[in-house]
């Protein structure tokens, strides 16, 4: 296989728990043993120390700045900024997946709020936006990213907790809520693609990214589909009208449009990673009719993609600050 599909090896990149020393070592010492505990704490690991490494098994979700990074000239097919450079965006990346992970559980209810994480949570969304501004050198796209980043978790928070109190949810609007709720996870590298002069690539990189995190997202809302039918009363597949089958179906669909979407704008590292990524779980399956899930999710994987498509700029129109405790 062309070296081309495969993005180079960068020395010093940090890793998971790299980033999370660079982000707790200014805490308060009353902050650090909740801070160590705070992977089991969220349910991401059973042991007292580190989690975050085994949490982020799939390497995109690791170092996606990396994928992003990738210059587009056919004589380079090298990155379009320094190694250096890429560390602090690759660090920006983990910090706001520590930030983003203890929100959005604290916010769920799936972890008991005190005191200490709630500070933990403030502090972390100001790490994120000292790693960014240090990532990108401008404080303006820092906070316009980052604005963006918290209007649209909101927006797809209050949606959530909608459309469990209706019941129902079309496809668009689940797609909507999931690329809303998710929009940090691509920030860091949204930001890449600005800083490199990249503005006329970032739309196809984003697209390709948010079809990623949808057939993520299908296969994770089936698998916990027990668990939010005892914290919620009903399940993802129940919400949408099809049966749990059907949705995991659409997981390997969408990652394959995904890994077109990035090869067809010249990001052939990510395109080559989720083609593989899509074959690997095309044969995943539960049990149930196999044909009528299988035609039940070319609908639904069609109409979520046409959703991530028709989408198009920010939440916010500008530069606002976030408050700490946003």
């Amino acid at each position: 296989m062309s070296q081309k599909l495969h993005p180079p090896a960068v020395p010093g990149v940090p890793s998971l728990e790299d980033s999370y020393s660079w982000l707790t070592a200014s805490l308060p010492s009353r902050l650090a043993e909740t801070a160590r505990a705070l992977p089991r704490r969220l349910g991401l690991g059973t042991a007292g120390e580190g989690g975050w490494t085994d949490f982020v098994g799939l390497h995109p979700n690791r170092e996606l700045p990396l994928y992003a990074a990738q210059e587009i000239e056919e004589d380079t097919g090298g990155l379009c900024l320094s190694p250096a450079e890429l560390h602090r965006f690759v660090r920006a990346h983990h910090v706001g997946g520590f930030a983003w992970l203890l929100r959005d559980r604290l916010a769920d209810g799936q972890v008991p709020a005190d005191e200490q994480l709630m500070e933990l949570a403030r502090r972390y969304t100001e790490g994120w936006r000292d790693a960014l501004a240090e990532a990108t050198g401008d404080a303006g796209l820092t906070e316009t990213v980052m604005a963006d980043a918290t209007a649209r978790w909101r927006r797809g928070t209050a949606a959530e907790r909608s459309d469990a109190n209706r019941g129902t949810l079309s496809p668009a609007a689940y797609a909507g809520m999931v690329r809303d709720k998710l929009a940090w996870v691509g920030t860091p590298s949204r930001a890449l693609l600005l800083s490199c002069g990249g503005a006329t690539r970032l739309h196809a990189f984003r697209e390709a990214h948010d079809l990623f995190l949808l057939g993520l997202q299908a296969v994770d809302d089936v698998i916990d589909r027990e668990e939010d039918g005892a914290r919620r009363g009903t399940d993802v597949p129940s919400w949408l009208g099809c049966s749990p089958g059907a949705l995991l179906r659409v997981a390997p669909k969408l990652v394959a449009r995904a890994a077109d979407r990035a090869a067809s704008a010249g990001f052939s590292w990510i395109g080559a990673w989720l083609e593989n990524f899509a074959h690997a779980i095309l044969a995943w399956r539960i049990d149930g009719d196999a044909v009528r899930d299988e035609v039940e999710a070319i609908g639904l994987a069609s109409e979520l993609e046409a959703a991530v498509l028709a989408e198009d700029g920010l939440a916010v129109g500008r530069a606002t600050r976030v408050p700490v405790g946003a």
